[in-house]
């Protein structure tokens, strides 16, 4: 499997021909422990994965794969036991497969316009403005262990797990240098930038300390993902 992924050289442009692909790839890799445990043991010791684990409020992620300048990168999804109706796009398209848990997946259609001229510091929901553009729900789906999907990165969705739900995900490269996050509870709006745009007090909040990443471990362990 990690030749398999030594190899792997993807075209996100044409969507559907990738998701073939990385739905099978998937697919195999969920169902090999031995070598998620492999990969996951190699995250622990590489600096440069460690580097990009984060812990968020809604979901933990280890880097188990980059791929570097073939322009993909696979993490393992933990859930978290908070939700937010907080609906977003991404700055890169996606596969995702359900390996354990459960969620409700909502996609949404963006209605109004949006205030381009938000200052580019913004970046976290602190600093978050009040928009006229709503995130509109147009197609819900309940998704369970063995589901997968690809995402564009234009579409805006969310989801809400259960507490145990994990998932491996294989993004592509970045698309756009932010993405869009709204919440629908207070209509307001804020960007995501990628790790390089971040504000230093908002890299050190998602920064993955090792008794965290062991804790996940443990979890996935206990899990019978690995």
């Amino acid at each position: 499997m990690i030749e398999a992924l030594d190899r792997l050289d993807l075209d996100w442009a044409d969507l559907p021909g990738t998701h073939q692909v990385t739905r099978e790839l998937l697919k195999e890799l969920a169902a090999d422990r031995d070598t998620l445990r492999l990969l996951v043991d190699r995250a622990r010791e590489d600096a440069a994965l460690r580097a990009m684990c984060e812990r968020h409020r809604l979901l933990d992620k280890i880097v188990i794969y980059d791929g570097g300048e073939r322009g993909f990168r696979l993490r393992l999804h933990i859930s978290t036991r908070e939700h937010r109706d907080r609906p977003h796009d991404h700055r890169f398209s996606f596969t995702s497969r359900i390996i354990t848990g459960r969620y409700r997946h909502t996609r949404h259609e963006l209605v109004g316009e949006l205030d381009e001229n938000l200052p580019w510091h913004v970046q976290d929901d602190v600093d978050a403005r009040l928009s006229e553009a709503k995130a509109v729900p147009r197609f819900v789906t309940h998704q369970s262990a063995g589901s997968t999907y690809s995402l564009h990165h234009t579409e805006i969705h969310t989801t809400f797990t259960t507490p145990d739900t994990v998932s491996l995900f294989l993004r592509g490269p970045a698309e756009k240098e932010r993405s869009l996050i709204t919440e629908r509870e207070t209509g307001r709006l804020w960007w995501r930038y990628g790790a390089d745009r971040e504000r230093p007090d908002r890299r050190e909040r998602k920064v993955m300390r090792q008794d965290d990443f062991e804790d996940l471990v443990g979890r996935l362990n206990r899990l019978e993902v690995l």
